[in-house]
């Protein structure tokens, strides 16, 4: 069994790994693991192959009468919603076990980006072109590309949602990623991770909210403005020497001239001043 070291140790790795190489539930299940010391992965890491190894099975019989990407949102939708049963958490959304993958496969319930790296993943171990989307308030997926694309939404079952239940693309400010354009592997962890942040923020859990930040430094460690997020989170807790070693690395790999870069030395200078 793992042990929390080599769970941090895998979790830097993916943070060093190209984007196209990083295992959605993979690396989700560690960072729910970190939460739940001393469980075994191994029947989750089995479970989700049994998903694969269900949605294979089907996935050539449907092609025969349907489109690939039809097929593939029919066969996700088929595997995952109904022969395994998971489902979109609408009566308590907020529970934090909605944002834990150990807890989300027990309970077959949870967030729609929980639940949409569940079909991401298998998606991506069945070799079909899959790509989360930038939805704001919720969390869809892009299955194939271009018009002939199915927009599946994986907390109401999979369900494919047609051009008219989208909402309209809104001109986007420039160096902005665009409502439902798609989003990296790695986006789509720091938003769960970001739920779990969130919660923890609202509940002023600055304890947890530390914790969570840190996780999200490890996944995406190039990110300037997760170690700002970092060092205030350290400062929030009284960290003063490590939120001033997160403020130096948000300049550092942002640049001073940066609007991260300057909001990061302004918070640098003032952690100085506490200091002396």
């Amino acid at each position: 069994m793992e042990t929390t070291d080599q769970f941090l140790d895998q979790l830097k790795a993916i943070g060093q790994a190209a984007d196209a190489a990083i295992p959605l539930a993979e690396t989700a299940l560690i960072l729910a693991a970190l939460d739940h010391a001393g469980t075994d992965l191994a029947p989750y890491r089995a479970h989700l192959d049994q998903i694969v190894e269900d949605a294979r099975s089907s996935f050539d019989s449907l092609r025969r009468g349907m489109t690939e990407n039809e097929a593939a949102a029919r066969v996700l939708a088929d595997t995952i919603g109904v022969r395994h049963g998971y489902v979109g958490d609408n009566a308590t959304f907020d529970d934090p076990q909605n944002a834990d993958l150990i807890k989300v496969i027990d309970r077959r319930r949870g967030l729609p980006v929980s639940l949409g790296i569940i079909y991401l993943d298998i998606a991506h171990r069945l070799g079909l072109q899959a790509r989360g989307l930038n939805t704001p308030g919720h969390f869809l997926l892009a299955l194939g590309q271009g018009d002939h694309a199915k927009i599946v939404d994986p907390f109401n079952g999979g369900v494919v949602l047609s051009a008219e239940e989208l909402q309209p693309l809104p001109p986007v400010p420039e160096g902005e990623a665009p409502e439902y354009g798609p989003v990296e592997r790695r986006d789509v962890l720091l938003r769960l991770l970001n739920n779990i942040r969130t919660r923890a923020l609202a509940g002023k859990d600055m304890l947890r909210a530390l914790t969570i930040a840190e996780r999200m430094v490890l996944i995406a460690p190039r990110r300037s403005e997760l170690w700002l997020d970092l060092a205030r989170a350290c400062e929030g807790v009284g960290k003063l020497n490590s939120a001033i070693r997160a403020a130096q690395s948000s300049v550092s790999i942002s640049g001073a001239q940066s609007a991260v870069g300057r909001e990061a030395t302004f918070v640098l200078q003032n952690l100085k001043r506490q200091l002396n």
